[in-house]
């Protein structure tokens, strides 16, 4: 599973500074503050899919052109290069080398895909499956697919989340991540099976097939109900019209169809001279109809946009002849024989000859517009007349064309004029063949088996419903983190830390840690849980119990945890160095010491399973914390950016100028 192997800078000279992780171990590194530690979270969040490095502005920004990452998941290895972005800005450029264990140098560098890609590759090398977490009904958020970005959330404990009470997992108070963590989590603990979208996707096919056949199925009770009186009434007008004998009579449904088919199936006889000129007329008749139909669509959507037209320009001059009325209600037109006439607002004589040039001005303009929103009515009017006018004679023409369709369709006189006629028949014969198109008659047989295959769709529907309930989720979720709780537990009590005697748990739902005493649930969240200490120990041990059982049940999380400062409890900002372990008390240092050899032993339990690279001031002469630290320690000038990458300032020479980031 995914480990980290080393983080790269590359500066705009082609220098590196490279830092070598060591999987499978415990990795620290040791320094003052101010030296970029804190920033290492950022930039490792970016190179595995991060839009930004978010580092503050110092030497990292100043110096660093490209950051790099050598990672590794089983034996594929891999290089993650990605530019540093300008100040205040993101980017989604990325470069991925795979099959490659060292570093390529700077001028090899080159973006050959996006963060998306990156974050697509790495999802599925780590084993990331196709899942879907759907919200319960009534919610309006959208489904969501956990990818490697969500994996993240295990994996990272910043400065200002491994003492805070109020947060447990990395991320968790940033816009929407709590509940995305809500919704992925079930995902990464294995509550969610691997083949849920599968059956998400078979529910929706299967309701699908239960509309398409519950349809057919009315469609076919609808049939028989109404079919039945429609197929009498057509062989009794095939009896009329002498295509069938009186003597044959339908028993059902089933024998009523047959029938129809039989005589819409049977030879039609040579028509008659006179009743080809009637089906003739009668065609014409009807495609006239269609053409008048057409006309008169025409004709209405025209005048409708003339009246709209007209109405526009009425609304129009109606508001400016309003502005007008407005004016002179108040008395900004004077009558020309006023010479006393004074603005009723600022009382300043009206017959001054700018005065009364700019309001003979203004009422020009206003009348001048009024003419033009009038100019257009006559001729609108006379469209809308033409059109009218037109209108009206093409639904004289269409009733002139209804009355002559409905005498060729009086079907009693051609009955009663032309019985047996081959117009008659082929009357009939067309409404049969229409009927016979338009109507699938089931037999009862048909009916049965449709109902038992719709009862067997819904059966499969209500089977996978309760399998996908967001209820049985919840108490899958709820079992699988018992199995977390039993080890978090251990780890508590073995510190010990507070309120850890009767159990210790993840909320899934509130995202905090809760203890369970005898007086009830004590929540982090509430402060119900206090000191800095237990605040720094139980976000360890959630971290830690969480990746046991991702370990143990080998789950698509990368199996790295990053921490910065843990000692963070112990070392509060007032400390002079803080990294000097002679301020501390006893207890505080043997508390440190218990975090780092916590950390330390479930790395070696887990025997290269597990690796954690932790940020800190600590730094403890034991051998095991020794054999620990990775970097040089970052004191006196040494820290993430080499002194020789920064210039120096006019105050100060080379050597002496202190590396701060």
């Amino acid at each position: 599973m995914m480990q980290l192997d080393a983080l790269v800078l590359y500066n705009r000279d082609g220098e590196v500074r490279q830092i070598r992780f060591r999987p499978g171990r415990l990795n620290v590194i040791t320094g003052e503050s101010g030296t970029g530690k804190s920033s290492l979270i950022g930039i490792l969040r970016f190179l595995l899919g991060g839009d930004s490095p978010n580092v503050p502005l110092g030497p990292i920004q100043n110096t660093v052109a490209w950051y790099g990452l050598l990672a590794h998941v089983g034996d594929t290895r891999f290089f993650i290069g990605r530019p540093a972005p300008a100040r205040g800005s993101t980017t989604e450029k990325a470069m991925l080398s795979i099959g490659i264990s060292e570093a390529p140098a700077f001028g090899a560098l080159e973006t050959n895909g996006n963060a998306t890609d990156l974050v697509d590759y790495l999802g599925g090398l780590i084993g990331i499956e196709e899942n879907l977490h759907v919200p319960a009904e009534g919610q309006t958020r959208r489904p969501l697919a956990a990818n490697f970005r969500h994996s993240l959330y295990y994996n990272f404990q910043g400065q200002g989340e491994i003492a805070n009470p109020d947060l447990l997992f990395h991320h968790q108070n940033r816009d929407f991540q709590k509940q995305t963590i809500r919704d992925t989590f079930p995902y990464f603990l294995g509550a969610q099976s691997p083949d849920a979208l599968r059956k998400r996707q078979e529910l929706s096919e299967l309701r699908r097939d239960v509309r398409r056949k519950a349809a057919r199925l009315a469609e076919a009770r609808s049939a028989r109900e109404l079919g039945v009186g429609r197929a009498s009434g057509l062989i009794a007008d095939a009896k009329a019209s002498g295509l069938l004998s009186t003597d044959v009579t339908a028993t059902d449904a089933g024998s009523a169809f047959e029938i129809l088919r039989v005589l819409a199936d049977a030879k039609q006889p040579a028509a008659a001279v006179d009743a080809v000129d009637s089906d003739a007329e009668m065609e014409d008749l009807i495609t006239r109809r269609a053409e008048l139909r057409e006309r008169l669509r025409d004709i209405n959507a025209k005048i409708r946009s003339l009246d709209e037209f007209a109405r526009i320009g009425t609304e129009y001059g109606a508001e400016l002849n309003e502005h007008r009325v407005r004016l002179a209600s108040i008395g900004l037109i004077p009558e020309a024989s006023d010479s006393e006439a004074a603005c009723p607002i600022c009382q300043n004589s009206l017959n001054d000859a700018d005065t009364r040039d700019t309001i003979e001005q203004s009422l020009h303009r206003v009348v001048r517009r009024i003419e033009l929103a009038q100019r257009d009515q006559p001729r609108i009017a006379d469209a809308n007349a033409e059109l009218t006018q037109e209108r009206s004679q093409a639904r004289a023409d269409l009733a002139d064309v209804d009355t002559a369709l409905e005498e060729l369709a009086r079907t009693d006189e051609i009955r009663a004029a032309a019985q047996r006629t081959w117009d008659q028949q082929s009357f009939v014969r067309g409404r049969i063949a229409q009927y016979l198109e338009t109507t699938t008659l089931e037999t009862d047989d048909d009916i049965t088996r449709l109902e038992r295959s719709v009862e067997a769709l819904e059966a499969k529907v209500a089977r996978l419903t309760d399998e996908l309930d967001p209820d049985a989720l919840r108490s899958a979720v709820d079992s699988l983190l018992r199995i977390v709780s039993r080890r978090m537990t251990e780890l508590a009590q073995a510190f010990p830390l507070e309120h850890s005697e009767h159990g210790v748990r993840i909320d899934p739902y509130r995202l905090t840690v809760v203890a369970d005493t005898l007086q009830g649930p004590a929540y982090m969240d509430e402060g119900a849980i206090g000191s800095g200490m237990s605040w720094v120990g139980y976000h360890l041990t959630a971290y830690l119990a969480l990746h046991d059982y991702y370990i143990e049940g080998n789950r698509p999380v990368p199996r790295f945890l990053v921490l910065d400062q843990p000692s963070q409890a112990f070392f509060p900002r007032d400390r002079e160095t803080g990294g000097d372990l002679n301020e501390l008390s006893d207890t505080d240092r043997d508390n440190t010491r218990k975090l780092y050899r916590m950390m330390f032993d479930r790395v070696e339990e887990h025997d290269g399973q597990l690796q954690i690279i932790a940020f800190d001031h600590a730094d403890f002469a034991d051998d095991w914390f020794q054999d620990s630290i990775i970097d040089a320690p970052w004191r006196n000038g040494t820290a993430l950016i080499p002194r020789d990458w920064l210039e120096p300032t006019p105050s100060a020479s080379t050597s002496d100028t202190p590396n701060k980031t």
